[in-house]
């Protein structure tokens, strides 16, 4: 459904038609959500929850020379607003980025546009990313309700500046977008791991297919002091390929800015640490946590799992007994052709663990039985010292009870 023009709002009150299906982008939506009660329902539409945990129905609207989000109110069957319904410097709900054909100062002819164009487009977003264009200045006061989502601006925190670059034609990204990365080394492979998953759950969307939007996305995600210059020199790295005749959809702009931001962000030397801190792991209460451990390590270093340094590296990892408990298993065969891989070696490591457990579990119970009918171990499988059996010590000592 096309953003429908209503004129221009004022006191009196203005039939609104919502929407019937999600189609706008998640850079408009932010925090407005779709909810689709059936084809035709008056229910069916955008909402809004306010900071004082209200819910409001909303609609994106082009009025007044712009586009508007409005409150709606029900008349009825049907949905009003005015001019006091428009809801202004709300940092979470968003509006049409300049690379939007519906943006006011769009200029590109057609979807596939040139790419020096495409990258002054692009270079406009990143200017503007922390802001939303002015909305005219209009009262916001509609039935004493509007107070609850005028936030002033500048109060907005990080996350509410995430902002979704995507291809209008071909539908919103799905799932979770990146946290903002800021340049701290310590989350800069997890900010990368995130937008991977991100990118593969949307790797049919124009955005993460093209290279070029899939690059100036992720730059849209980082922000900071310790960022921001980095940025700046990305973007002379794309107008200068595109100077020099790159085409947006060539791949190497994806993979060598990955390898810059690699360089610029990442240790180094991650490899050389993550090898040493295997080298001195051992085994500690839970062996779930160190089996996850060991792995992690091992593919930070780059080191195979099945490599014969690498299993002698697990067996002085774990503890003494288990890896002993593992070389005298029926399953093991130090003679064989093919050695053992590193998941037979967890799989056997988890059922000597399980069976140390269930022996370790058993003493336990065993000795709390001891405790409670004091007896001494030796004395149980000997029915005539004591314990679970009608022992001669324990009918004596009832016979003395019974004569007293």
């Amino acid at each position: 459904m096309a953003t429908i023009q209503y004129g221009t709002l004022n006191d009196e009150f203005t039939r609104i038609v919502r929407r019937q299906q999600d189609d706008l982008p998640a850079h408009v939506t932010r925090d407005a959500y779709f909810e689709d009660h059936g084809v035709n329902n008056s229910n069916t539409g955008y909402y809004f929850d306010t900071p004082t945990g209200r819910t409001i129905s909303v609609e994106f609207i082009q009025a007044n020379d712009t586009y508007l989000w409005v409150q709606l109110h029900r008349h009825n069957d049907t949905w009003i607003t005015n001019q006091g319904g428009i809801i202004r410097n709300n940092p979470d709900l968003g509006w049409w980025l300049v690379i939007d054909p519906q943006h006011p100062n769009y200029t590109l002819e057609g979807q596939e546009a040139s790419i020096p164009l495409t990258l002054a487009a692009v270079t406009t977003v990143l200017q503007q990313l922390p802001i939303r264009p002015d909305i005219p200045d209009h009262p916001t006061i509609m039935e004493g309700q509007q107070e609850d989502i005028n936030i002033a601006t500048g109060q907005a925190q990080a996350e509410a500046q995430r902002i979704n670059i995507i291809t209008p034609s071909n539908g919103a990204l799905k799932g979770n977008p990146p946290f903002i990365f800021t340049g701290d080394r310590n989350t800069s492979r997890k900010f990368i791991n995130n937008f991977d998953l991100w990118r593969l759950l949307n790797q049919h969307n124009d955005t993460m297919k093209k290279p070029l939007s899939r690059v100036v996305t992720l730059l849209s995600y980082m922000d900071g002091d310790k960022v921001d210059t980095w940025k700046e020199e990305q973007m002379h790295i794309l107008e200068k390929a595109a100077n020099d005749g790159v085409q947006e959809t060539d791949e190497d702009l994806w993979k060598d800015f990955i390898e810059r931001f690699r360089n610029a962000f990442t240790n180094q030397n991650q490899k050389e640490e993550s090898y040493q801190k295997l080298c001195k792991l051992k085994q500690e209460d839970s062996l779930d946590d160190f089996f996850a451990k060991f792995k992690q390590l091992a593919f930070e270093a780059g080191v195979p799992l099945d490599d014969k340094g690498t299993i002698e590296t697990l067996k002085h990892a774990m503890n003494k007994g288990l890896t002993s408990a593992i070389i005298n298993s029926p399953n093991f065969d130090p003679t064989a052709d093919v050695p053992w891989t590193f998941k037979q070696w967890e799989e056997q490591a988890r059922q000597s663990h399980l069976k140390w457990k269930a022996a370790a579990e058993f003493t336990q119970r065993r000795q709390g039985l001891f405790q409670a009918f004091k007896l001494s171990p030796r004395q149980t499988n000997n029915p005539g010292q004591g314990g679970f059996g009608r022992s001669n010590n324990w009918r004596n000592r009832n016979d003395r009870r019974t004569t007293s």
